[in-house]
């Protein structure tokens, strides 16, 4: 069985954070061009207990006690891993369980927010999260299945409704992630859409995220670091950054004009 808890681990965005992992290596709804984790080798949209939400539970109980949590306490306890969390069925129990047992913790769900638009019943799971890092790679349908080659039930069009569902219904804060990979979704026209997208979604934070371990399929790359620095800027965000910056990635090239 997979491991369900890992870390704490240092986050690049969330300091010290505890993973949960909700479901088997490698279930979404998604298959990521740029996926650090691979490529999904189970592609659904359905809801379960792809990993038992009892045993998952027990081990945060046992968490609890232990001499790793006294001793090095996480910011954040944080919903990502092997697959997208949200089709783990037991989702919203197990956020009850980290709020009533650590309480003085954050929770975190990094998702690529496909399934807000099928299943309304996760807005009531998510309430009491503190904060959701969704994706949205793409403005058009076309680049949205070349990027993120999704489940053939989910489009761009429902993965954009459910994402302005989450912002209508959440109170939480909402980090919206854009990834970018050169020739694919860095486009003038691409990134125009996008910013209108991201300028109606108003979320707190634009997170613009690259490629700095392996990706799922050899071939793709990000642009070179300046010039996602002028994207994230014409998108109103930032850009994710390393522990270390390669010096290749600081030469100069425009974004849009």
């Amino acid at each position: 069985m997979e491991k369900c808890i890992f870390g704490p681990i240092y986050s690049r965005r969330l300091g010290v954070s505890l993973g949960i992992n909700l479901v088997p290596y490698k279930t979404c709804s998604l298959n990521c061009l740029y996926c650090e984790c691979g490529e999904t080798t189970s592609l659904t949209i359905e809801r379960k207990e792809h990993l038992p939400s009892q045993w998952i539970m027990e081990e945060l109980i046992k968490y609890a006690s232990s001499s790793r949590f006294r001793n090095f306490p996480p910011l954040y306890f944080t919903f990502a891993g092997l697959g997208e969390p949200t089709l783990s069925s037991g989702l919203g129990k197990i956020v009850n369980l980290i709020k009533k047992t650590f309480p003085e913790q954050k929770i975190a769900l990094i998702t690529n927010g496909t399934l807000f638009g099928f299943y309304p019943e996760l807005l009531k799971e998510v309430k009491e999260i503190d904060l959701i890092i969704p994706s949205l790679d793409a403005a058009t349908e076309e680049t949205f299945k070349i990027v993120n080659q999704p489940h053939p039930a989910v489009s761009l069009a429902a993965h954009w409704e459910g994402l302005v569902r989450l912002k209508k219904h959440f109170t939480g804060e909402i980090w919206l992630e854009v990834f970018i990979l050169s020739g694919m979704n860095d486009s003038e026209a691409e990134l125009t859409l996008l910013r209108d997208k991201i300028n109606f979604l108003s979320p707190q934070r634009v997170q613009i995220n690259w490629l700095d371990r392996p990706a799922a399929y050899q071939g793709i790359q990000s642009p070179p670091f300046a010039r996602l620095k002028k994207i994230a800027q014409f998108l109103g965000g930032e850009v994710i950054l390393p522990f270390s910056i390669p010096p290749a990635r600081e030469q100069e090239t425009p974004v849009v004009s």
